[in-house]
């Protein structure tokens, strides 16, 4: 066979296309993932927001919760709720982030597959041409 640099230039190319295509999708999905844990975060900040008076009036329907009233229970209460909320943002969080990780290690791959492809494509072109080199010495 006789080396043809278009046809590796051909190959080339394609091999460029697909990382570039593949590199956008997943940067997209990225932002879009972005995007929604940005959303959750939000609203997950208004709900808490809107459940502390709401717990006031459930414990001051007890009397247990008003001007004057120093409550123990309510103080804990609070307190628990506070604390499984933090804990809930904590994993919220958590969760963005490795679902972002997870993005980045995808987006890596693909340059690794990308430059593993590029480097067999030169290799093969090296033994072509080593081989057309070796038939033309052999011809005189």
């Amino acid at each position: 066979m006789v080396y043809d640099p278009s046809r590796f230039e051909a190959r080339r190319r394609g091999i460029s296309s697909q990382y570039a295509a593949e590199s956008a999708m997943n940067e997209y999905a990225r932002f879009l993932a972005q995007q929604r844990g940005s959303r959750q975060l939000g609203e997950f900040q208004r709900n808490v927001t809107q459940a502390v008076p709401k717990y006031g009036r459930t414990y001051g329907k007890r009397g247990l919760y008003g001007q004057g009233v120093n409550s123990g229970i309510f103080g804990q209460a609070l307190s628990t709720f506070g604390e499984e909320s933090a804990r809930q943002r904590s994993q919220l969080e958590s969760d963005i982030y490795q679902q972002q990780r997870q993005y980045e290690l995808q987006g890596a791959g693909y340059l690794a597959n990308y430059e593993r492809a590029l480097a067999d494509l030169e290799g093969e072109k090296a033994r072509l041409i080593g081989d057309t080199a070796t038939g033309l010495l052999n011809l005189g």
